[in-house]
């Protein structure tokens, strides 16, 4: 038996909209969990239903996970700003490079 592949559009018929619902993040918390336990990684996941319902998964205590988080996405942020900083400097350092260039070749013309 082949699955039909299902086009990802919002569900229209409500009932049907909940079992999906309920189907899929059952699946998504036992991957959350299986993936935990085979690669011993750190796994949590918020879900939040149509209703507002908190349904959560964490392998380790989720407030950790999350301060770990947002840690990270901080020192992400941090070198996204130095990057673009850097970028900016290498701007600023070619156009007065281009700018000497210009003033020797004038002196060369000048000297010849």
């Amino acid at each position: 038996m082949v699955r039909g592949k299902i086009e990802m559009k919002r569900i229209e018929n409500a009932t049907s909209r909940q079992v999906t619902f309920s189907k899929r993040r059952n699946g998504l918390l036992k991957k959350a969990f299986e993936l935990s336990v085979l690669c011993d990684a750190q796994v949590s996941v918020i879900i939040f239903s149509q209703k507002g319902r908190l349904y959560e998964f964490s392998s380790s205590d989720m407030q950790d996970t999350i301060k770990r988080y947002h840690k990270h996405a901080k020192a992400g942020q941090t070198n996204k700003i130095e990057v673009e900083e850097y970028v900016e400097q290498l701007k600023h350092e070619s156009t007065a490079m281009a700018k000497k260039i210009e003033n020797l070749e004038a002196s060369q013309r000048f000297i010849a």
